[in-house]
């Protein structure tokens, strides 16, 4: 059965994907196709930037070895520097690293040149490039290039000059993105870098995402968040031929794409203001009718039962006309089901006192007002001294205890509302006992009641009621004779017993009857169910006793094998504390109208 939560909840799922689903697939798709376009061209730009700046790093090294290869065949005939490219200052150093000649700074002739262990590296025939590196105090991290004269007498040594690079690198790049084009060395190491600041710096920019591609041996285009500005870019590498050098270019995607993002922005916006709009009038009309629904189930679970009185809503749950009505016409019910009740029990009463009334018959009868008589009489005419009159005084006695135990029998034939007072429980059984001599006459009974048993809260006429029952369901449990056992006491059950948990004063009624077969433990409580013949039994008895019992704030358990009795027991909160405790052994299952 669908529960008002699963339907609302399916209401929502339902308005939400029938009209907007499709939408927001239709937004999503044309969105990512618009942006698929716009990144496809600026990875095209990166590419082809990428492309011409790599062809411009293999020219120039070109151009620089044949410049340097040059020089250095012709050593022997002058000492001057070799003509360009401009993109390079030469230097000229002997065997022993002494600069002879130098385009970098004329106040560096005659000194040691700083890069020795390059210059001695130096072959000759062959141009050898350097990693990057400060080999000029005073210039920024550069790279150099050298080869070896004839005979190894003199080293021509080319240091590439960043700020005619960066002229002729940048030249390539595109205007109207933040777009930047770097080469780097074979460890990743920056050789020219867009941004002169950055790479006058000689910053290390390896763990940046388009290095470490190119440094794992990947080219081609990339997607990355920058370290240096921390926004998201699109990248390209290429690796410069015949050597190790590779050429990245990247761009910011986000100038392109804000008009875009932003144009879609308002179009998803409005779609989730429409669907919040239309969640928002269908959660105020569900809000209108299921919460006054709650709130009325929530007062039923709380009551319980139908007793007379009138269910206790908040008035928002009435606000529905129909809600209303319908509380209203539980109140009749419950007050219509309360007058029947009450006319239950005292049927229920009516048909004990039938019963009682025959034991009583044949106990007492005629002789009892004989026997009263008498005894007054007798009394008259002795003296107060005479051994005799202690005699009739006790016989007075005992017939004024049967004269008051049947008045009680009468008070409890007729309707009372529930007194709650501090009752002793134990006397109560006692007296109940005393009634019900006359259909125990066959059994063996025993009572025990512990010493200091605490006083419960309860009205005495409607616990003799429900014990009365209980002990006439055991008498009826035993025709042939048997052990009828009644204890009083206090017990604990212990918090593995939930709201049960805590101290208890029982009464347990223990019969050696024919027992309560296990398919009518769970039905023993309803009214009108009973396992007797025909017209031996209405099945009120113990609906009422669980009824009175519950108005006590307590619990009626049983336990019981067919063939071996039944046990009930009876649990009722103390008023006050004190008194000894007594462990109470619990049963499954719920004893019947047997």
């Amino acid at each position: 059965m669908a529960s008002i939560g699963r339907i609302l909840a399916l209401s929502i799922l339902l308005v939400t994907l029938i009209p907007f689903l499709p939408l927001g697939y239709l937004i999503w798709t044309g969105y990512r196709s618009e942006i698929a376009g716009l990144e496809g061209e600026i990875q095209a730009a990166n590419r082809q930037v990428a492309r011409l700046a790599a062809n411009y790093l293999e020219s120039v090294l070109s151009d620089i070895r044949e410049k340097a290869l040059r020089a250095a065949a012709g050593s022997g005939k002058d000492g001057g520097l070799p003509d360009g490219p401009p993109v390079v200052n030469w230097e000229v150093v002997d065997a022993a690293c002494s600069i002879v000649a130098s385009g970098v700074a004329q106040g560096r002739v005659g000194d040691k040149c700083g890069y020795e262990a390059f210059a001695e590296s130096l072959v000759d025939g062959d141009m050898r490039v350097s990693r990057v590196g400060n080999w000029i105090a005073g210039h920024p991290p550069t790279v150099l290039l050298g080869v070896a004269g004839a005979g190894g007498s003199r080293q021509i040594v080319g240091v590439l000059k960043p700020e005619v690079l960066h002229e002729r690198m940048t030249a390539l790049s595109t205007e109207g993105l933040d777009r930047h084009v770097y080469a780097v060395d074979e460890g990743g190491r920056l050789i020219f870098y867009s941004d002169m600041g950055l790479s006058a710096k000689g910053r290390d920019l390896r763990d940046n995402p388009p290095i470490r591609h190119f440094a794992s041996g990947l080219r081609g285009p990339l997607r990355f968040t920058s370290v240096v500005s921390g926004k998201e870019r699109l990248g390209f590498v290429e690796r410069v031929s015949n050597t190790g050098w590779g050429v990245i270019v990247s761009a910011d995607v986000g100038p392109r794409l804000l008009g875009v993002r932003g144009r879609y922005a308002v179009i998803g916006w409005s779609a989730v203001f429409a669907m919040a709009a239309a969640l928002g009038i269908l959660l105020w009309a569900s809000r209108r009718l299921v919460r006054p629904l709650l709130l009325i189930r929530d007062a039923l679970a709380e009551k319980g039962r139908l007793d007379g009185r009138a269910l206790e809503v908040a008035p928002a749950a009435r606000g529905v006309r129909e809600y209303d009505q319908l509380v209203a016409a539980y109140d009749g019910l419950s007050r219509r089901f309360a007058v029947v009740e009450k006319e239950l029990i005292q049927a229920e009463k009516s048909s004990i006192l039938g019963q009682l009334a025959s034991g009583i018959a044949h106990e007492i009868g005629t002789p009892l007002n004989v026997i009263s008589g008498n005894a007054q009489y007798l009394l008259r005419k002795l003296k107060d001294d005479d051994p005799a009159s202690p005699v009739l005084r006790m016989v007075l006695k005992h017939t004024e205890r049967i004269t008051s135990m049947v008045q009680r029998l009468l008070d409890f034939s007729r309707p009372s509302e529930v007194q709650l007072a501090p009752v002793d429980l134990g006397e109560v059984v006692t007296q109940t006992l005393d009634m019900a001599s006359g259909m125990t006459r066959k059994l063996d009974v025993s009572l025990d009641i512990a010493p200091g048993t605490p006083r419960v809260a309860g009205d005495p006429k409607l616990l003799e009621h429900a014990i009365l029952n209980l002990i006439v369901n055991a008498g009826q449990a035993m025709t042939d004779g048997g052990k009828l056992q009644v204890e009083v006491g206090t017990s604990v059950l212990d918090a593995a017993h939930g709201d049960e948990a805590g101290r208890w004063v029982f009464v347990r009624v223990a019969d050696t009857g024919f027992g309560i077969a296990p398919e009518n433990l769970g039905r023993i409580f309803e009214p009108f169910f009973t396992t007797k013949a025909q017209g031996k039994g209405t099945g009120l008895g113990l609906a009422i006793v669980e009824r009175i019992v519950r108005q006590h704030g307590g619990a009626i358990d049983v336990s019981s094998c067919p063939g071996a009795g039944a046990v009930f027991t009876v649990r009722i909160r103390p008023a006050g504390s004190g008194g000894p405790e007594r462990t109470l052994p619990t049963g499954d299952g719920a004893h019947g109208n047997t």
